[in-house]
């Protein structure tokens, strides 16, 4: 079945958009719950890790030791599976979606009976896949779950447009601002899930995660013309 390139821009674009409200979500969850630890954005781990080594606190900074790990993981696995399944065109989203939704089905009924090193290893190791896989808003390149790059090229584009009279940029800038909002929007809802019961938080996640699931089954990408 031929997709046509309209139906497939705008249907990754609704996964992607998902997709970074969850990433939002679920970093609101590692940094509140487990220790002020990050599950996509591996700067802060990064620092984090290293002032907390540096100040002699070793066992603190293991926990942004695991979650690093499992994030690269995560990002090599997300790049194999993409070479894997790049003939299966917008349907091989369908396979990285149920990966990620029985991942997040088993740490939420194993919550309170997995340690959490597993707990940030399979957090990290899902943002990187993910951050890997999705990619794309409007056919603008972002960040799903690392606002750094997403604020600096935020800013490159706005100089275009200001100063070149850019279209494009607009339009780019336009996609950009969005995903920074919805990122934002997902820490936001993640907290407040958190503050009424955070045993609720892993379950959430696992429902935004099948609605996802759920619009690459039915999405009009895969939808006859």
């Amino acid at each position: 079945m031929k997709i046509s390139h309209k139906k497939y821009a705008v249907s990754s674009t609704i996964l992607t958009i998902i997709v970074c409200f969850l990433m939002g979500f679920i970093d609101a969850y590692t940094f509140l719950v487990q220790d002020e630890v990050f599950a996509s954005a591996q700067t802060g781990n990064f620092v984090s890790m290293s002032a907390k080594l540096f100040s002699g606190e070793w066992q603190e900074a293991l926990s942004h030791v695991w979650v690093i790990a499992g994030f690269a993981a995560g990002a090599f696995a997300g790049e194999a599976m993409l070479h894997r399944y790049k003939e299966k065109g917008f349907a091989k989203y369908r396979y990285f979606l149920f990966f990620q939704s029985i991942l997040l089905l088993f740490l939420a009924i194993f919550e309170k009976r997995t340690e959490d090193l597993i707990v940030l290893i399979a957090l990290g190791l899902l943002a990187g896949f993910v951050l890997t896989t999705f990619r794309n808003v409007n056919e603008t390149m972002v960040n799903n779950g690392i606002m750094t790059g997403n604020l600096r090229n935020l800013m490159g584009l706005f100089y275009q447009m200001i100063f070149r009279k850019d279209a494009e940029a607009k339009r780019h800038l336009v996609n950009l601002a969005a995903t920074i909002l919805i990122f934002v929007l997902g820490v936001g809802a993640g907290t407040l899930t958190i503050l009424l019961n955070a045993d609720y938080h892993l379950w959430a996640a696992f429902f935004i995660s099948t609605g996802a699931f759920a619009w690459a089954l039915l999405s009009p990408a895969l939808s006859k013309p």
